[in-house]
């Protein structure tokens, strides 16, 4: 995974200035060569109306005149980036991601969410652009010392895995990496509807039997990273499982809030209708819920 080339979705809102200077905190991380501020019209009937009654010279002049105003306030915040470029074009949001990096090297981009907000575009770009999202909550610290990587023990984790450590290379001071499995686990409640009813679960048969999975999931999770990182030798890892009798998300946000996390990595595929529902189920509701880590999706 290269990191050379960002797209910067910006607004003209109170995110912009949180998330430019993340991004230039970034690049003293990672490798960051070019920055292009992405600024999208998404009024699109009013810019019809404006090209309609006043012509399309004139809505051009208004798309000018914001570039303009981004060279003026938003390039200056970028200290540690030499080459940054601004665009304003006007158009449905997706589609215009779609265009720029159809017209410019992308390798990653980066959007910012707003504090206390649900991160619907966010989720929309991660679901339909098809580039490597880092999403950046307003409450981020610019901390890069230790990346959470979030998988299951599918055939697509590895393909996540190996990207995470193509990124986690990048990073200058060697950061600690852990690979983080979140298990869905038996409750009491349904454990006891499995037995007879002649039989009454007791909590110390229930914990011998959660005990039991817990450590078979966890083994069966250190042997799929061990297997998947083969190639990657010398390379540090901390695995761990948590088990979850609530949704899986649940376990994740509380993982991150409760042990020091600067990056949490996840991974989806694009476009399927399998993916939006599992997109659904579990990444989305942490894009929604988590305000403070900022979140690399990786494709």
């Amino acid at each position: 995974m290269k990191t050379d080339h960002a797209i910067v979705g910006v607004n003209f809102s109170k995110l912009d200035t949180p998330l430019i200077k993340y991004v230039d905190f970034l690049s003293t991380k990672i490798p960051i060569k070019t920055v292009n501020n992405l600024f999208i019209f998404t009024a699109r009937n009013s810019f019809d109306a404006l090209q309609k009654d006043a012509g399309k010279e004139e809505a051009e002049r208004m798309l000018k005149s914001i570039k303009t105003k981004m060279d003026e306030t938003i390039t200056p915040q970028y200290k540690n980036i030499k080459h940054v470029k601004n665009y304003a074009e006007a158009g449905l949001f997706v589609q215009k991601y779609f265009h720029q990096i159809n017209r410019k090297e992308t390798d990653f981009v980066i959007m910012g969410k707003e504090n206390g907000s649900h991160g619907s575009m966010n989720k929309v770009v991660v679901r339909h652009v098809p580039a490597q999202t880092l999403i950046v909550p307003e409450l981020s610290k610019h901390k890069l010392s230790n990346i959470v990587i979030t998988l299951d023990q599918t055939d697509f984790s590895k393909h996540i895995l190996q990207r995470a450590l193509d990124f986690c290379n990048l990073v200058s001071g060697k950061p600690t990496i852990t690979c983080l499995h979140v298990g869905h686990m038996p409750s009491h409640a349904y454990l006891t509807e499995m037995f007879s009813e002649s039989h009454q679960l007791s909590t110390r048969e229930f914990k011998k039997i959660y005990e039991n999975y817990s450590s078979d999931l966890k083994e069966s999770f250190e042997n799929f990273i061990n297997e998947s990182i083969i190639n990657y030798h010398g390379t540090k890892l901390n695995i761990k499982f948590v088990g979850e009798t609530r949704k899986p998300y649940r376990g994740l946000l509380n993982y991150i809030k409760t042990n020091e996390t600067d990056l949490l990595i996840m991974g989806t595929k694009s476009h399927s209708l399998l993916d939006v529902m599992l997109l659904g189920s579990f990444a989305e509701k942490i894009i929604a819920k988590n305000n403070e880590v900022p979140m690399l999706v990786v494709k």
